[in-house]
């Protein structure tokens, strides 16, 4: 990015802020409405209009007033065939997981390039030795710390404005 001109640039960020908002807020909603489901079908079973409702409240959740409330898609949930898999619970939360991940484990980079560099690599040839929060510690990173993930969406936002700022 930093060698790439300026069109470059905003085209590059454009895509990947295309990808970061899909997750940050469009595969994140659709989490919220898995576990609500889950939550709920423990009572009873779910009628079309109760799992539009938990939809449309996920989306809002997410989208905050970033969406015009006639572009929520209650049948979201009608178009996914995961949902209706047996074999697979929490579909979306690997996508939402590995993107903040990564752009954590890149927060941490860009503090101290050499030395994440030591244990980037040990790190990558642990995964699925452990669960992620041990893993992680092995090598200093505390996921479940907020902060955390604040630096990871951190990354997304100083993106944001470097995109605003290149289109002005």
């Amino acid at each position: 990015l930093r060698k790439a001109g300026k069109q470059e640039q905003i085209m590059i960020l454009e895509a990947s802020l295309q990808g970061s908002c899909q997750v940050v807020v469009d595969i994140t909603s659709r989490f919220l409405f898995e576990q609500r489901v889950f939550e709920a079908r423990k009572q009873r079973e779910l009628s079309i209009d109760e799992l539009n409702t938990l939809m449309q409240e996920a989306q809002r959740e997410t989208y905050g007033d970033g969406l015009d409330e006639s572009a929520l898609h209650p049948y979201m949930w009608a178009m996914k065939p995961h949902y209706y898999s047996t074999e697979v619970s929490f579909y979306n939360y690997p996508y939402m997981f590995g993107l903040l991940f990564g752009l954590g484990l890149y927060a941490q980079y860009q503090q101290d390039p050499e030395k994440f560099k030591q244990g980037y690599d040990a790190l990558l040839s642990s995964t699925g030795l452990a669960d992620a929060a041990t893993l992680a510690a092995e090598f200093g990173i505390d996921i479940r710390s907020a902060d955390f993930w604040r630096a990871s969406l951190d990354i997304v936002r100083e993106d944001i404005e470097r995109f605003e700022e290149l289109t002005r």
